[in-house]
């Protein structure tokens, strides 16, 4: 899947370097992220923070008519449909970064995010089925990425081309399975299985 990272990649290469570096004073990392989105379903997560919100009608202003947006809430989905040219549904609907969600399109077309990289994040990983994705707009494992994995931990990527779900666990101490290293992609959410207590995916990122 086709991802663009434009002032994003170069930047938060720089960071990896910097954090190491030097102490930073002040910063504001913006840009944008085309993403390739399939006919069918994929799992999508927007990492920059349009400062509006991260509303879906507002991230996805214009998708395919009868696009279908899925938000697990816990137990079940709040659904968002694209029909006759608005949305209908949980309007209210957020995907912010850190957030995921399901979008069914009857054609492939593409969504541009615009905003800012949140360099400091903490996302809560509860107990149970929950979806999940990187704040910061990077690929790598999420070994990584910091996940805060523990032991009996479940993720699972979709896979749009197979319609089916490639698992990783995390099994004394290390991830195995199909997935593993479970690897996400900018611009891609995940389910994740947690077998504890809630914990925190927490990440400070630094820019010189």
């Amino acid at each position: 899947m086709r991802t663009k990272t434009l002032l994003l990649t170069a930047a938060l290469a720089a960071a990896g370097v910097a954090s190491s570096m030097a102490q930073v004073y002040s910063v504001n990392l913006v840009g944008y992220i085309n993403k390739q989105i399939p006919a069918g379903f994929v799992m999508i997560a927007n990492q920059l923070d349009n400062g509006n919100g991260n509303k879906v009608v507002d991230l996805l202003p214009n998708p395919p008519e009868g696009t279908f947006v899925y938000k697990f809430n816990g137990t079940g989905y709040d659904i968002a449909s694209f029909v006759d040219g608005a949305y209908e549904g949980v309007t209210t609907m957020t995907l912010a970064p850190g957030e995921g969600v399901f979008v069914k399109s009857p054609s492939a077309h593409s969504a541009t995010f615009v905003g800012e990289v949140k360099l400091t994040s903490d996302v809560t990983i509860p107990n149970g089925f929950s979806i999940s994705s990187s704040v910061i707009p990077q690929s790598g494992t999420l070994d990584s990425l910091l996940f805060p994995a523990a032991e009996g931990d479940f993720v699972y990527f979709y896979d749009n081309a197979a319609n089916a779900y490639r698992i990783a666990s995390f099994v004394d101490g290390a991830w195995e399975g199909p997935a593993a290293p479970p690897t996400p992609a900018v611009g891609e959410s995940f389910f994740v299985k947690h077998s504890g207590a809630a914990t925190h995916w927490t990440r400070t990122f630094s820019v010189n």
